[in-house]
């Protein structure tokens, strides 16, 4: 049996890690638009995510944010979006997913692709850059049906490494 995992929050409004109750399972999770008294839990998660290059909770509360809740309550992960073109006759609308991250010890359990079908529904085509060395994220980005249409090189720092950009493609 695998170990389950929460997180609670401390003093500062950071969550900190705990066994869960079987009942708690990550697999129990909604999905749901950002509330302004998320912020401090996704602070949490992305600074433990992208300990060199992390937003501030305002950050999260200017975009489209959908975030993984536990039946607990407790933020598991989050996923950024913005529209980048609206739809224009004959054509979708063009939508860019900023951040996608899910805490530590709630990966693998699904709750990335949550949130990503999530944001897909949206509708249009979507795209990101993503990490070369990223390989778990490409995976779950190709499943969904996203493509690499595109290198920037030295686009991330710390450190310094090139963004594969990859485009979806509805209805393939």
């Amino acid at each position: 049996m695998a170990t389950c995992w929460r997180c609670t929050l401390s003093k500062d409004g950071a969550q900190k890690p705990e066994a869960l109750q079987e009942a708690d399972s990550p697999l129990n999770v909604m999905v749901r638009p950002v509330r302004g008294s998320d912020g401090y839990a996704l602070k949490a998660i992305e600074k433990r995510s992208f300990p060199s290059d992390s937003w501030h909770p305002e950050d999260f509360l200017s975009r489209d944010c959908l975030v993984a809740e536990l039946e607990s309550g407790f933020i598991a992960g989050y996923l950024v979006s913005q529209e980048i073109c609206p739809p224009l006759p004959g054509t979708p609308p063009e939508r860019e997913i900023l951040n996608l991250a899910v805490d530590i010890p709630y990966r693998r359990k699904g709750i990335a692709a949550r949130l990503l079908e999530a944001e897909l529904a949206r509708g249009g085509i979507h795209f990101l850059e993503v990490r070369e060395s990223n390989n778990a994220a490409q995976m779950l980005y190709r499943k969904f049906g996203f493509r690499e249409i595109a290198r920037r090189p030295e686009y991330y720092r710390a450190p310094v490494e090139a963004a594969m950009v990859m485009r979806s493609y509805p209805g393939l």
